[in-house]
């Protein structure tokens, strides 16, 4: 359960962990009502990459573009074929299982 206070002395406590070593202040991250932290160094890293992209000229973005689209097509291709490798497993395991059930076990029965 959380307290009311709760926020105060989480703020109080990175405060003074602040005045004991000022350099490990940078490093932390405030946290929202729902305590989970803010995404902060995301949204930076996604601004620098905005902003990068950005002042690119437009021959450099259409090929970063290409770039990032062969690389994604490249993965999903992976990821695709790493989901049929997995099907095609289990569909092999199901029929090896049903033959030994049917000719293993119906000719040890005899």
């Amino acid at each position: 359960m959380n307290h009311p206070n709760y926020q105060d002395y989480e703020r109080r406590l990175q405060e003074i962990e602040v005045e004991l070593e000022p350099d490990s202040g940078r490093f932390w991250q405030p946290t929202r009502q729902d305590g989970f932290p803010d995404s902060h160094p995301v949204k930076s890293v996604l601004n620098q990459l905005t902003n990068w992209f950005n002042r690119l000229p437009t021959v450099g973005k259409v090929i970063v573009v290409i770039m990032a689209a062969s690389i994604g097509f490249s993965v999903l291709r992976s990821v695709l074929q790493l989901v049929a490798s997995v099907i095609s497993l289990a569909l092999l395991g199901t029929m090896l299982y049903l033959a030994y059930r049917f000719f293993i076990t119906s000719q040890s029965r005899q």
